[in-house]
C-alpha cells in the first residue's frame, strides 16, 4: 500500500487510513542477509523460544528469531545478532513461537461487521492472514464491491487475500441477485490486482455437467494463474468428485465426514475442515487423522467459513477452531500446521507466509500454553498487533460510499403481500422445508394442509410457518419473479410472530418467516426502513432489530457492539418460540439453493436431490378434492 499520505482519494470519496507498511522481499534481501550475519541491527529480536517448527512437525528448544523490514532474517540457537537502541527485544522465556494463523476460506460478511472491524476483532487471536470470499456483498453490489473490499483492506495490519466470487448468482436462472458476474468481470478483478485467488465454485453441478459459463470463468482463473477453490456438498466421493477436481479445483470446505476428508486428500484436494458458528464439522472431520494417526495430513486445513460477531468476541475466530481440534484429539502441532503451513501451501503462498523461516513474513505468535492455545502476543510483519487478547494498533474506520449503504430498493409490504392462494384446492399436498435440531440442512417433506377461505395459512400448533423471499435489489430488466413463497417447519414460532432478514444467502433478498401476515409485514417494513438487517416481531411488535446498512449485510459498528445487538435478536427469536441457540444463521441459509433438498428464492421453491441439478418445483404437489 502507498504510504505517501494518510488520506487517499478512492472511488469518488475520501477515506481515512491507518497505514501498515508492508515491504516486498526483493527490496530488502541485502538487509535481511546483513541482519542474519550480525552486520546490521535487527528491528525485532525474540530470544529463547520454543519454536513450533511446522516445516518438519516438531518443537525446537532455545530458538532465537531476528526480524528486519517485516521479514524473518534469522532463526537459530547460536547466532550473534546485532541489536541497537532501535531494536525491540522480547524475551520469550521458554514460551512457544507459533506462525500466524491463516484462514483460507471465510466470509467477512458472515460476521456482520466490515473488514476493518473484522481485523480489529481477529488480530489479537492470532489471525494474521484471511482469504475472504466476498460473494455476499458482490451478490448485492457486483464487481464494484470487489474493488471496495480491496480498497478497504489497504493499510491494514492483516494480510487480506481476496477470493474473487464466481457464482453471482449462485445458480443462474433460479434466482435473482443484485448483480451478475461474468468471465470479463473475473478477468478485470485479476488484472487490477483486486483478487488473489478464485472464490468457491458453488455451482458444482454446472462444473461436472459442462455448463459453458462455469467453465469459461474457470478458464479465466487458470489463465491468470489463480488457485480455484471449491464447494462440493454431496456425498458421492467417486465419479462426480473426480469430475469436479478434474476442473482444477484445489480445495473444498463442504465436508461432514471423515471419509469425505480422506477421499479429498487422496485425490489431491485440500479438505478444509470447518468450524464456524453454524457449521460444526471439526469433531467428525478430525477423525480422519485421530483414527488414522499415521496418515500424511499435509493437505488437511482448518477454516471458519461463517462466524457470528458473538462467536468472534467470546471464543475467537481460528483460535476457537484450533482449540476445538485439539480437544477432539488432534495433536497441537498438527492443529497448528492445519492453519499455517498447510494453508499456505494450499494458497501457493508458502514462500511468504505459514512458517517461522527466513525470508518469510514475520507473523509470529508468542504462546504460553500450547495445548490450551493461550496467545500472549501477536506480531504481524514484525509489528506488535495484539497482546493478551487486546488490539495494540489503531485501525481507523472507513467511510463508505452512498451506493454501498442504501441497497434495499423495495416498497413497503402489506399483510396482503403474504397471502398464499390455495388455487381452488381444499386439501392440497404441499412441499415443506423442514429443519432438524442441530443441523443447518433442510429436508424436503410433504404435508397435507387444509385450505381456509381459499388460502393456505400458517399453523403454529403444528409448527408450520410461512416463508417468503422478496427481490430487494435495484429494479432491472428481465426480472421474472419478485417473490417466492412456501412453508417451513422446525422453527417453532408462536402465533403472530415473524423473523425477517436481508442476510439471505446467497442472493441476499428479503427473507421473511412468520405465523401471521401482519407480523410478517411489520418485520419486512422494519428492514426496509433501516436499509437492511435482521428483525424479530412478537405479537405484531418489533421486539429486536439489528440494522445492517452496508449492503444490507454488515453494520458499521465494531464486533462487540454488533455482538450485543445480535444477542438481543437471538433472545427475541427464542422468545418468539424458536428452541435453538443462534438459529438466525441457520435461517439465513433458507435461500441457499446450492445445498441439497428444498430451499426458496425470489422466483419460488428450488429442490436439489439425488445428485441431480437444482430445479424449480411447485409448492402444491397434487390436489385431493
Amino acid at each position: 500500500p502507498s504510504t505517501a499520505s494518510k488520506l487517499a482519494w478512492r472511488s469518488g470519496f475520501w477515506r481515512c487510513n491507518h497505514i501498515h507498511e508492508r515491504k516486498r522481499l526483493r527490496t530488502v534481501t541485502r538487509d535481511l542477509a546483513a541482519v542474519a550475519m550480525g552486520r546490521k541491527a535487527a528491528d525485532l529480536y525474540i530470544s529463547d523460544g520454543k519454536l513450533v517448527n511446522v516445516n518438519v512437525g516438531y518443537i525446537q528448544e532455545h530458538i532465537d528469531v531476528a526480524v528486519s523490514n517485516g521479514f524473518i532474517a534469522y532463526v537459530g540457537r547460536k547466532g550473534r545478532i546485532l541489536t541497537d537502541e532501535h531494536t525491540k527485544i522480547v524475551d520469550a522465556a521458554g514460551r512457544y513461537l507459533v506462525p500466524g494463523f491463516i484462514d483460507s476460506h471465510m466470509h467477512v460478511e458472515g460476521s456482520m461487521i466490515d473488514p476493518r472491524h473484522f481485523a480489529e476483532a481477529v488480530l489479537p487471536g492470532g489471525v494474521t492472514t484471511i482469504c475472504p470470499d466476498c460473494h455476499e456483498i458482490v451478490n448485492v453490489l457486483g464487481l464494484r464491491a470487489v474493488k471496495l473490499f480491496h480498497d478497504v483492506a489497504q493499510g491494514l495490519p492483516i494480510k487480506l487475500l481476496l477470493a474473487m466470487p464466481v457464482c453471482v448468482p449462485s445458480i443462474p436462472g433460479l434466482e435473482d441477485a443484485g448483480a451478475e458476474i461474468c468471465p470479463e468481470d473475473v478477468a478485470e478483478a485479476y488484472a487490477n490486482g483486486w483478487a488473489q485467488l478464485q472464490g468457491e465454485q458453488m455451482n458444482f453441478t454446472g462444473m461436472i455437467y459442462g455448463d459453458e459459463m462455469c467453465h469459461a470463468i474457470n478458464k479465466v482463473s487458470h489463465d491468470a494463474g489463480m488457485i480455484v477453490t471449491g464447494h462440493y456438498p454431496i456425498l458421492d466421493l467417486e465419479q462426480e468428485l473426480s469430475a469436479y477436481i478434474a476442473c482444477g479445483i484445489s480445495s473444498c470446505h463442504e465436508l461432514t465426514t471423515k471419509e469425505g476428508v480422506i477421499r479429498r486428500a487422496e485425490l489431491g484436494m485440500y479438505p478444509q475442515m470447518r468450524y464456524g458458528t453454524a457449521w460444526l464439522d471439526v469433531p467428525e472431520a478430525v477423525r480422519a487423522y485421530t483414527e488414522n494417526p499415521g496418515i500424511d495430513d499435509r493437505f488437511f486445513t482448518l477454516v471458519t467459513d461463517d462466524m457470528s460477531p458473538y462467536t468472534l468476541c467470546n471464543e475467537g475466530q481460528l483460535l476457537r477452531v484450533v482449540r476445538a481440534a485439539i480437544r477432539q484429539g488432534l495433536p497441537p502441532v498438527k492443529a497448528i500446521q492445519d492453519v499455517t503451513i498447510n494453508a499456505a501451501q494450499m494458497l501457493e503462498k508458502a514462500r511468504w507466509i505459514g512458517s517461522i523461516s527466513p525470508a518469510h513474513a514475520a507473523d509470529i505468535l508468542i504462546v504460553s500454553d500450547l495445548a490450551g492455545m493461550v496467545i500472549d502476543q501477536v506480531y504481524s510483519d514484525g509489528v506488535l498487533a495484539g497482546e493478551n487478547g487486546k488490539l495494540t494498533v489503531n485501525i481507523q474506520p472507513y467511510t463508505y460510499p452512498d451506493w454501498a449503504v442504501h441497497t434495499v430498493h423495495l416498497e413497503k409490504r402489506s399483510p396482503a403481500d403474504f397471502r398464499i392462494s390455495a388455487k381452488g384446492c381444499t386439501k392440497p399436498k404441499v412441499r415443506v422445508m423442514e429443519y432438524e435440531a442441530g443441523s443447518v440442512n433442510t429436508k424436503s417433506t410433504v404435508v397435507e394442509m387444509d385450505a381456509r377461505n381459499g388460502e393456505l395459512v400458517s399453523d403454529p400448533e403444528n409448527d408450520l410457518a410461512k416463508i417468503f423471499c422478496f427481490y430487494r435489489h435495484q429494479p432491472k430488466k428481465g426480472l421474472t419473479g419478485t417473490k417466492g413463497f412456501g412453508f417451513i417447519r422446525g422453527v417453532g414460532l408462536k402465533p403472530n410472530c415473524a423473523y425477517a432478514s436481508t442476510v439471505s444467502h446467497d442472493c441476499h433478498n428479503l427473507l421473511v418467516i412468520g405465523t401471521g401476515d401482519m407480523a410478517m409485514s411489520i418485520a419486512a417494513n422494519a428492514l426496509i426502513d433501516s436499509d437492511g438487517g435482521i428483525a424479530v416481531v412478537i405479537d405484531n411488535r418489533v421486539t429486536a432489530i439489528i440494522p445492517l446498512p452496508l449492503a444490507g449485510l454488515m453494520t458499521l459498528e465494531n464486533a462487540e457492539t454488533t455482538s450485543g445487538q445480535l444477542c438481543r435478536v437471538e433472545q427475541a427469536l427464542k422468545d418468539a418460540g424458536c428452541p435453538y441457540d443462534g438459529f438466525e444463521m441457520t435461517l439465513n441459509t433458507a435461500a441457499l439453493i446450492v445445498l441439497e433438498q428444498l430451499h426458496i428464492t425470489n422466483r419460488g421453491l428450488v429442490e436439489m436431490k439425488d445428485g441431480k441439478p437444482a430445479c424449480p418445483v411447485p409448492l402444491i404437489m397434487e390436489t385431493i378434492l
